[in-house]
């Protein structure tokens, strides 16, 4: 019966969305990644280089977006065989205690947490590395993110 349960744990846990992280393919560049997701319910309104994030070097760009409903979301993006480690230097710089939920797999993560009344978001798998921040509908973005880059990969 012990050996069931575990199988059940995955399975169950396998289909909860926040083990969902998507990427666009390695042959993508960092503008084209960010270009692809504007659509009718969020416009990229501009995008800059970065080359920090949180006193963390992290060379990328920085996208804003506007939603339908007029929030701004920021989409930090970085591209490099240090996406991994740059991950790790930002989860840790955000706080453990302020992270509200976590997964760390040796070939994917994400965080998501509340600081200074911003949500963010982060996750990272292969070269890519993303932060989404914003006060609002930060989440309801996240899915946007997802959904584009999943159907990259079909």
């Amino acid at each position: 019966m012990k050996w069931l349960l575990l199988p059940m744990i995955i399975l169950l846990l396998s289909s909860c969305s926040f083990f969902q992280i998507e990427v666009p393919p390695d042959a993508y560049s960092v503008d084209t990644a960010l270009q692809i997701l504007e659509n009718q319910e969020y416009k990229l309104i501009d995008m800059k280089d970065v080359d920090q994030y949180k006193d963390v070097e992290m060379k990328g760009k920085v996208a804003v977006f506007e939603s339908k409903t007029g929030n701004a979301l920021l989409l930090y993006v970085h591209k490099g065989e240090d996406a991994k480690k740059v991950w790790k230097a930002i989860n840790k710089k955000s706080g453990f205690l302020s992270v509200r939920s976590i997964l760390e797999l040796p070939n994917m993560g994400k965080f998501s947490t509340v600081l200074n009344g911003k949500k963010i978001v982060a996750w990272w798998k292969k070269s890519w590395f993303f932060i989404a921040e914003g006060r609002n509908e930060v989440d309801e973005f996240v899915k946007h993110v997802y959904r584009v880059y999943g159907v990259l990969k079909e």
